[in-house]
């Protein structure tokens, strides 16, 4: 198996946890730990809309999952602001920072918006270090559909198998390997499921998981 080429970044806890939206919950009427509920509601929805051939952006099936939740239409755009807010794993900018110098393309791809997506990166000083923002508006599927992981590699100029995926879901690593990608999986908050494939590269952080990648 060849180093990969180029290599994609999940997003969303892989790159930016989501910490920083817990205490904005009690101001819209939640607890604190409801954060982990209405994003497991939120991935669901989305999951199960795009298996019958639905797609929604990320906002929109956000604000469903906080209405189910009892939040009204306005006290919901205080959590999707709050993720333009995001900050970065520590240990993000050293894993950029070697593929940079390894002149492998960084990708961002996401399951949420373009623009916020730009915006976590430019407010991280991330963005430099970053060669697109692949977002699923691009093509209208969520991941861990396939063809949102071949999108992206032909985006990069490179087949599936020249490109890796690195994600803290292992439902991510699982699509990606489904579409031909190798997959590295950090450990963040969650072991991987023993249903799911094994990932080619698990490591504990983005720089261990980079390095492995890069030694294939």
């Amino acid at each position: 198996m060849p180093a990969p080429r180029a290599i994609a970044f999940d997003v969303i806890e892989t790159l930016f946890p989501l910490d920083p939206l817990r205490p904005l919950f009690p101001r819209i009427g939640l607890q604190e730990s409801d954060l982990e509920p209405f994003f497991a509601s939120l991935l669901r929805d989305a999951f199960a809309l795009d298996t019958c051939g639905f797609f929604k952006p990320f906002a929109e099936v956000a604000r469903s999952s906080l209405a189910q939740m009892g939040v009204a239409p306005d006290a919901a755009e205080t959590i999707l602001d709050g993720f333009t807010n995001l900050s970065a794993h520590p240990d993000v900018r050293p894993a950029f920072d070697r593929l940079a110098a390894e002149e492998v393309p960084v990708i961002a791809l996401t399951n949420g918006n373009p623009d916020v997506t730009r915006t976590l990166m430019e407010r991280n000083g991330l963005a430099e270090l970053v060669s697109r923002v692949i977002s699923i508006e691009e093509i209208g599927i969520w991941k861990p559909r396939a063809g949102v992981y071949t999108h992206a590699a032909e985006a990069a100029g490179v087949a599936p198998a020249e490109m890796a995926l690195v994600a803290c879901h292992p439902w991510d690593c699982q699509g990606a390997m489904s579409a031909g990608l190798t997959a590295g999986f950090v450990r963040r908050t969650r072991p991987y499921g023993s249903a799911m494939s094994a990932p080619q590269v698990t490591g504990e952080s983005l720089p261990a998981v980079v390095a492995d990648l890069l030694a294939l």
